[in-house]
């Protein structure tokens, strides 16, 4: 069996909603006639916002690719065995951004997820695998991840 996660894209928030700006942007030089400038700039936008990171697991032949998918078409990466890996874990990630405004006002949001890692033979966490929304259904898929991959479960030591 064939597992394929997409982990983070490579622009997030306001940066995505930035970059679909400048594609209006990009597509309205293009009417304007600036076709070099429009097509450069949509080029480059287009690539921020498909591209992502993500990861493969081929359960049968017991590797894991980690790979970055440029336009969302082109996969790269390379396959590692999954006998470099002695377990899995779930970890919870909080993410702050602060944003400042130029009267020098912080603004704070906090994302918070559950990340599924593989664990090296040192017990840390070293490739994640997948990405929850919810600690129950990080659990659930922790308890999934450990059946396919045949795996032991280790808890996250803080």
């Amino acid at each position: 069996m064939k597992i394929n996660n997409k982990l983070d894209p490579v622009m997030t928030g306001p940066m995505k909603l930035g970059g679909y700006i400048f594609l209006f942007c990009a597509a309205f030089a293009i009417y304007q006639g600036a076709l070099l400038l429009g097509i450069s700039v949509a080029v480059v936008i287009l690539f921020f916002i498909f591209s992502f990171s993500g990861v493969e697991i081929d359960t049968v032949a017991r590797r894991i690719k980690q790979y970055n998918q440029y336009f969302g078409l082109f996969k790269v990466g390379k396959w590692k065995s999954l006998d470099a890996y002695a377990g899995v874990t779930l970890v919870p990630i909080r993410k702050v951004s602060t944003i400042a405004s130029r009267a020098n006002l912080t603004t704070s949001t906090v994302q918070k997820d559950y990340r599924i890692y593989l664990v090296n033979k040192a017990k840390k966490p070293a490739v994640a695998i997948k990405i929850c929304k919810s600690k129950e259904l990080g659990q659930n898929s922790l308890d999934e991840f450990s059946v396919w991959l045949k795996m032991p479960v280790f808890s996250v030591k803080r």
